[in-house]
């Protein structure tokens, strides 16, 4: 005897009424979580910029300077300075402010006799095109032990002199600002660290 299968008739507006429930209640879900991813990726976003923003600051005043002598057998370390008018200032707060760190290694067998010397830094100057608003050399004061202030007298710009012995290193603190007389003008002086060795001592 043939087996008689039973036929179920499915009703077309079953199948819409079925469909709309289930993307009402997803689009219902998403809207309830709609606010949280929102707010989630403002977060991110804002963090990215922010860090980007500090980074990119950080960089452009404390960049490091390389400066190679004698095929790398006397070396230095040492900060690009930027100062602007933020960074004029009485004598008193100019031995209170930031230090610029200087490094510097005699990988040489003999001592060495060398002058550390502060000197515009071209490069950025160019870059900037602001030449007209880089202050003098005689505007600028430094102090190398925190107490003393000293000012340049001439355009080679001396910090100081010494004498590194063979196979050692030294390094510098040094404050540097622009004379309190410069508190009214939009001044700027981008510069930076070099190291010169002198005659050898051991001839």
């Amino acid at each position: 005897m043939a087996r008689k299968i039973r036929q179920v008739k499915l009703v077309e507006e079953d199948i819409h009424k079925n469909s709309g429930k289930e993307i009402s209640h997803t689009i219902t879900k998403i809207k309830e979580h709609e606010k949280l991813y929102t707010f989630i990726l403002v977060i991110i976003f804002m963090i990215t910029i922010s860090v980007s923003v500090f980074l990119g600051l950080s960089v452009d005043k404390y960049k490091l300077y390389d400066a190679s002598y004698y095929a790398s057998n006397f070396t230095m370390r040492g900060q690009l300075v930027a100062l602007s008018s933020n960074d004029v200032m009485s004598d008193e707060d100019g031995l209170k402010s930031q230090t610029y760190n200087v490094k510097y290694s005699n990988n040489t067998s003999r001592h060495i006799n060398y002058l550390l010397r502060f000197t515009l830094d071209e490069e950025t100057i160019e870059r900037c095109n602001c030449r007209d608003r880089i202050v003098s050399f005689q505007k600028l004061k430094y102090s190398i032990d925190g107490k003393s202030v000293q000012q340049f007298t001439d355009e080679t710009m001396i910090i100081t002199a010494g004498m590194l012995s063979s196979r050692k290193s030294d390094s510098l603190k040094i404050h540097l600002w622009i004379d309190e007389s410069m508190e009214d003008s939009d001044c700027l002086y981008y510069g930076k660290f070099i190291i010169e060795e002198l005659e050898d001592m051991d001839n």
